[in-house]
C-alpha cells in the first residue's frame, strides 16, 4: 500500500505497480438486482471474467452514439469476458465497436465505471470470504 502523502509518489507508485497489486485494483460496487442478504456489509468487490455488470458512466451507459447506438438507450449490461490488469479495463460481452474496415472490436470500459449486478458463485473460496459474518 502507499505510504507517503506526497500525491507524485502516490501515483509513480500506483502505476510502477505490479500486475499482481494491479490486478487488485480492478474492484466495483456491488449491486445486485435481486437483493441478496448474505452481502449485507460488502460495497466492493474485485472484478472477475464470469461477473455480470452493468456500465453506468460512459457512452455506454446509455446507448451512445459513439459506438453506433442510439440516445436515451437501456445501459449496456453483460458479462464479463476479459480484464486488463495492466490498463485497469474489464472487456464486456457485447461492448463493441466498429472499425472503418467495418471490422468489430471489443471496448474496454474501466472498472469505475461499471456496477456488479450478478456475481459468479462458481468459487466457492470467494463466496465463503464474501458471505463470512462481518460483525
Amino acid at each position: 500500500m502507499v505510504k507517503s502523502m506526497k500525491p507524485t509518489k502516490q501515483r509513480k507508485a500506483h502505476f510502477n505497480a505490479p500486475l499482481h497489486e494491479k490486478r487488485k485494483r480492478i474492484s466495483a460496487r456491488l449491486q445486485l438486482d435481486k437483493p441478496d442478504s448474505r452481502f449485507d456489509g460488502v460495497r466492493t468487490v474485485t472484478v472477475r471474467i464470469g461477473d455480470t455488470v452493468r456500465v453506468t458512466r460512459g457512452d455506454l451507459a446509455n446507448g451512445g452514439k459513439r459506438h453506433g447506438g442510439k440516445r436515451k438507450a437501456e445501459p449496456l449490461t453483460g458479462p464479463v469476458i476479459g480484464i486488463d490488469a495492466k490498463n485497469g479495463r474489464i472487456l464486456i460481452e457485447g461492448a463493441k465497436q466498429s472499425k472503418s474496415d467495418n471490422r468489430e472490436e471489443a471496448v474496454p470500459v474501466h472498472a469505475s465505471n461499471v456496477v456488479i449486478v450478478k456475481l459468479d458463485e462458481t468459487d466457492k473460496l470467494r463466496m465463503q470470504k464474501l458471505t463470512e459474518d462481518r460483525s
